[in-house]
């Protein structure tokens, strides 16, 4: 994904196992659970040929600011913005509304390389299945840009007024840039992934080996060595690194260090590694890289988009299968005549601003048009925004973990200056039932407390990982509750699902929060799994409209629900047994013997996303509408 005039075939090589890996990762992960790492290696072989470049032109005094960045576009941009050209024609043509004004929005700052940030915006828990955004994979090229948005002045001034200095000063970048990715990482994993501060030292390890920063491997022998351990270490990546692990921190060493060996081993000519690289498959392959990487994302996106439901492998891999020719068109009639094109530095900085104006102009007429809903019927939007009927208080009373609401600053809701006599305490499935149940108890006059905190679960001594406040915050919520005269009883939800690595360990903590607070005279209501949905409800369901097809079809069968969740229930059962709690069932409310559907004809779309409970859904379970399914 960057340019060069140097051309070594093991590099090209390189590419092709940095981007092959990436795309049968996103067909099926279960083939290389690390396949992912071909990003950090395109880091590491940018870095290289860049700062290569830019060191034979500073030396020769011919580095230019402008021609550097001519060459930048002159590289990426056709490509490029023919892609964003037809991801905006397809999410047109397929995406709802909310759907199409988030594209506009990543499609602009796609073109202004700012979409890493943006990205990293959208990585909260309520944004959506990260596998639907169309143009996700573009953080990458981001990275990059902002990379090199600092680096070529930074190392045009080092050479120029301190050149001694700029080995150790790149090894310090280096050092400080993994030091903080590796801090970031176990408690701010989506920030170190995605911002551009704790993945320059990617970029840097290329930058060493070029800069001369890395002592040269005298001998055959050793430099065959090396190259053969940095193809181990690439491989050992892709096949033992998952995604269900800390990652980048300190396990992208494995593949930046893999690729740095192959790359530095191989400046002093032919190794054994690099012959391997160089076999002709390969090096074809390395040259559809940057196109390859460029369709492989969008179509598989929108293969996964236009599914109802979970997509048929191999749906993905005919999606898989598509790139390819896409990128060979792609490289021979779009990247090798742009590369070739006799056009000025002004035509090329022209033409790339121009492409930029127009790119931008289209997504605001998007963006401005709220996704342009006109494309549906009135009855698809009205269940595209269905994603909207969550609770309005979210952002106010549910806490994020971090930094726990204070007991006495909870939010109420029901009759307005009543003490609240119920409490829903949970993670993020209590919210929207708070509020439905503050709904039912302000009718007669009497008021519920909401404490919840994204990924917390009402269970003593428990916690995930990245949440480690939590424990602190039962706690005090638990201390809070024993002496609070005024509540006569508490609801505990949870999504155990997402707990289910350590599900034992979250039935002991809300086995323990259920005996305490009965001790203290509390009545205990357990709310037992919420049926999840096989997709996001309102996104299913408008598709299904659209497409003729019956709402009501669209669901999870019970049966399965059933006995997914049946070790939970027995948990929920024996707790309720030793403590005196009682049990609210919410698929006695949503299902019917066979289906739990994402929608019904008496209250709408039951469900904002795929697992969350809309306001209409939690109505329904605790009686709001009709005064069954009490919570006492």
């Amino acid at each position: 994904m960057s340019d060069s005039t140097a051309y070594r075939n093991d590099i090209q090589g390189l590419r092709a196992l940095a981007v092959a890996p990436v795309v049968l990762y996103h067909a099926d992960g279960r083939l290389l659970p690390g396949g992912f790492v071909g990003v950090d290696m395109f880091f590491v072989i940018s870095g290289y040929l860049i700062t290569q470049i830019l060191l034979r032109e500073i030396e020769t005094g011919t580095f230019s600011v402008r021609r550097f960045y001519e060459r930048r576009v002159r590289r990426l941009f056709p490509a490029l913005f023919i892609m964003l050209a037809a991801v905006l024609i397809w999410g047109f043509m397929i995406l709802s509304p909310e759907d199409f004004d988030e594209l506009a929005s990543t499609t602009l700052a796609t073109i202004v390389f700012a979409s890493n940030v943006m990205f990293f915006s959208l990585s909260g828990y309520f944004e959506g299945p990260a596998e639907l955004k169309p143009l996700l994979h573009t953080w990458s090229l981001a990275v990059e840009e902002q990379f090199y948005l600092v680096f070529p002045l930074v190392l045009a001034g080092m050479a120029r007024f301190a050149p001694r200095l700029l080995k150790p000063l790149l090894w310090i970048g280096a050092v400080g840039s993994l030091a903080l990715c590796v801090l970031l990482t176990p408690n701010h994993q989506m920030a170190a992934f995605y911002l551009p501060m704790t993945r320059a030292w990617e970029l840097l390890a290329g930058a060493l080996i070029a800069a001369g920063a890395v002592p040269a491997v005298r001998g055959q022998l050793a430099r065959d060595g090396l190259s053969l351990v940095g193809l181990v270490l690439i491989g050992a990546s892709l096949v033992l690194i998952d995604r269900s692990m800390r990652f980048p921190g300190v396990l992208a060493l494995a593949p930046v260090l893999g690729t740095a060996l192959v790359i530095h081993a191989g400046q002093g000519g032919a190794t054994a590694g690099g012959r391997l690289l160089s076999l002709p498959p390969l090096v074809w392959l390395g040259a559809l890289s940057y196109s390859l990487y460029l369709w492989h994302w969008p179509l598989m996106a929108y293969a996964r988009y236009t599914t109802i439901g979970e997509p048929e492998p191999v749906r993905l891999w005919l999606a898989a299968a598509a790139a390819v020719p896409l990128a060979l068109a792609s490289l021979i009639w779009i990247e090798r005549p742009a590369q070739k094109a006799r056009l000025s530095g002004s035509a090329i900085l022209s033409s790339g601003g121009l492409a930029m104006a127009t790119a931008a102009v289209a997504c605001f007429i998007i963006m401005l048009g709220k996704g342009i809903p006109d494309r549906f019927a009135p009855e698809v939007v009205a269940l595209f925004e269905a994603s909207k009927d969550s609770s309005p208080h979210r952002d106010r009373c549910h806490g994020n973990g971090w930094e726990p609401i204070p007991y006495e600053e909870n939010c109420q809701f029901g009759a307005e200056g009543a003490a609240p006599r119920i409490v829903v305490w949970g993670d993020s499935f209590g919210t929207e039932f708070a509020v439905a149940l503050g709904e039912r108890e302000g009718a007669q006059g009497r008021a519920v407390m909401q404490i919840t905190a994204s990924a917390c679960p009402p269970a003593q001594g428990f916690s995930l990982s990245f949440r480690p406040r939590c424990r602190v915050l039962t706690d005090a919520t638990l201390k809070a509750l024993m002496a609070d005269t005024r509540v006569e009883r508490v609801v505990l939800m949870a999504h155990y699902d997402r707990y289910r690595p350590d599900i034992a360990g979250l039935m002991a903590g809300l086995h323990r929060t259920a005996v305490l607070l009965g001790a203290a005279g509390k009545q205990v209501t357990l709310v037992d799994p919420i049926p999840s949905m096989p997709s996001d409800a309102p996104r299913a369901l408008g598709l299904t409209v659209a497409r003729g097809g019956d709402p009501g079809a669209f669901g999870a069968d019970r049966a399965a629900h059933a006995g997914a969740h049946a070790e939970i229930v027995a948990a929920l059962e024996s707790i309720a047994a030793d403590g005196g709690a009682s049990r609210l069932d919410p698929a006695e409310k949503l299902c019917d013997v066979r289906l739990c559907p994402a929608w019904r004809a008496d209250a709408g779309v039951l469900y904002f996303d795929d697992v969350h409970l809309s306001l209409a859904g939690a109505r329904l379970v605790v009686g709001g509408a009709d005064g069954v399914a009490r919570a006492e």
